[in-house]
């Protein structure tokens, strides 16, 4: 072990060792760190090359954003011949509605064109999408914390991971409570939480209390939401409730 993590190891042991003193005379939390609220691993929906990488790692992404593309050349082609068959068999089939008062045009004629312009217009919508599915979105507005494959590299179906987006607008975070701690607290509920690297304070909901009181450390996890649309605070942040005032 290199003196960094050993020097790392041993500062947690101390902030784990104070904190679950100040448990015991105070009944308040053991630290626990915020995370981002989802980790997506975004993954293609098929086998290919990429294309295009259109996000670097840090960068930040909207909902719906192409984050990249598997290479849709062949598939491109397809569609362009499909949608200009599906316009000629809808221009078809509107001069045979004009003509047919006054031509000798059968409702089997009509019926059959009809029938055509719908196949047509699926063949369309099929490969509209498989270029959806060769097309990676953010799920949601987040950051962009790695990129697993770069342009022109593979994706198989074994290994579709090609990059992934963290949600922090809002953070969870979990605590450890005594039962006597936690028992007054409801799912809802808003607590103030504390920040122990600068003190700083920030509301946050409670989400889920567990029915279950661990035998071995006698703590009940309660797990709580931060709101940080305005990005304020940081995922991995050691964190435990503030004291009431």
């Amino acid at each position: 072990m290199n003196s960094k993590k050993l020097f790392n190891k041993i500062a947690l042991l101390l902030i784990l060792t104070c904190h679950a003193a100040a448990m015991e005379e105070n009944n308040t939390a053991l630290v626990g760190y915020t995370e981002p609220f989802r980790t997506i691993k975004v993954s293609a929906g098929d086998s290919g090359v990429i294309a295009e990488m259109l996000v670097k790692e840090g960068e930040p992404v909207k909902e719906g954003q192409i984050l990249a593309r598997l290479e849709t050349n062949v598939t491109k082609s397809e569609l362009e011949t499909a949608e200009a068959e599906a316009k000629q068999q809808e221009t078809h089939l509107k001069r045979l509605e004009e003509i047919e008062k006054t031509s000798h045009v059968t409702p089997d004629e009509i019926d059959k064109a009809r029938t055509d312009l719908i196949i047509r217009n699926a063949q369309v919508k099929k490969f509209e999408a498989v270029i959806e599915t060769r097309t990676m979105r953010s799920p949601v507005n987040g950051i962009v914390t790695e990129i697993k494959r770069d342009t022109a590299e593979s994706v198989s179906a074994a290994s579709p991971h090609v990059l992934t987006v963290v949600q922090i607008d809002r953070l969870n975070l979990n605590l450890y409570l005594t039962p006597q701690v936690a028992s007054p607290l409801k799912q809802g509920a808003m607590v103030r939480i504390r920040f122990i690297e600068n003190g700083q304070e920030a509301p946050a909901r409670v989400d889920f209390i567990s029915p279950i009181t661990d035998s071995a450390s006698g703590t009940v996890r309660v797990k709580f939401v931060i709101e940080n649309t305005e990005g304020l605070y940081r995922a991995g942040a050691s964190c435990t409730l503030a004291p009431e005032k």
